[in-house]
């Protein structure tokens, strides 16, 4: 048994020094994704992943089967896109949905973000607008890239992007468009993400200035594991569901090295909860499957 205890507690320390595992990736076929942004898979089919562009991607969402397959695309009426960061998918009382971040503010200008919940259609059909929610942060302008919903406890998570450590913070998900602008809370700060190294600073020296920044988030269907991903990492946290989200973001249980894409800004868990999805930037766009450690 101390054997065992013992090699548990290597692997950790493997997993905590962001270990490489196996990954399968994809060309995305269809061309026009080129500034992947957003990456949900849908509660409709597991087999559907929901992927949008960034900044000036309109409002189109694309229909992205598991091995990159391109099965469509449809547009988002009566919505706006200023900066489209993230998207989620979560269970609605009436059906399944998908959340639209759209929270990207790179110079921490805008006076509010707007969060779209719309159906999802899945294969077929069009998604239709169930609210929008404009929301501020409490502590300033921030821009923010990485959005999830636990379902469970009714919650909507943000992490900012430029902050050092990045800071958490949480709206409640409503069931309809509330009347007035929110003021998200500020649930606490994340143990800190590593910063670039000296030969990441002496070869890229713009890029590395991003590096370690939170680029995308999603929570698992049962609540109990979330995962954060910068450009070369995945972070992923698991808590037991009375654990608040604040205390289980404290510290990650494990890292994974991320598979050497362009520009990954966007992640999804698979419906099970054992496979992480990441989407980069890039003419073609690619994707890539990874089975997340037990």
């Amino acid at each position: 048994m101390v054997g065992v205890a013992r090699l548990r507690r290597a692997a950790l320390v493997l997993l905590a020094c962001g270990t490489a595992l196996a990954a399968d990736t994809f060309e995305l076929v269809h061309r026009d994704i080129d500034e992947l942004s957003g990456l949900a898979v849908s509660r409709t089919d597991p087999t559907l992943l929901w992927g949008h562009n960034d900044t000036g991607g309109g409002l189109r969402l694309y229909r992205i089967g598991v091995h990159g397959e391109d099965l469509g695309s449809t547009r988002v009426r009566q919505a706006q896109s200023s900066d489209w960061e993230d998207i989620a998918a979560f269970d609605d009382a009436s059906g399944p949905a998908l959340l639209i971040a759209d929270t990207g503010d790179n110079f921490a200008i805008r006076s509010f973000l707007t969060l779209y919940a719309v159906r999802d259609p899945g294969r077929s059909g069009n998604p239709t607008l169930l609210w929008r929610l404009d929301f501020r942060f409490p502590d300033g302008a921030r821009d923010c890239e990485a959005v999830a919903v636990d379902t469970a406890a009714r919650e909507i998570l943000l992490v900012s992007k430029r902050d050092r450590p990045p800071r958490l913070y949480r709206l409640p998900l409503p069931q309809h468009a509330p009347g007035a602008i929110q003021t998200a809370e500020f649930l606490g700060e994340l143990a800190p993400l590593p910063v670039a190294t000296l030969r990441e600073r002496l070869t890229a020296p713009i890029a590395s200035l991003y590096a370690h920044n939170p680029t995308a988030l999603d929570i698992s269907r049962d609540g109990t594991t979330a995962v954060l991903v910068t450009l070369r990492h995945a972070y992923i946290y698991r808590r037991a569901l009375a654990t608040p989200w604040a205390q289980a973001f404290g510290q990650p249980r494990a890292v994974i090295a991320l598979p050497p894409l362009d520009q990954t800004e966007a992640a999804a868990l698979s419906a099970d909860g054992r496979e992480l999805f990441v989407g980069s930037e890039g003419r073609p766009g690619r994707l890539a499957r990874i089975p997340l450690p037990p």
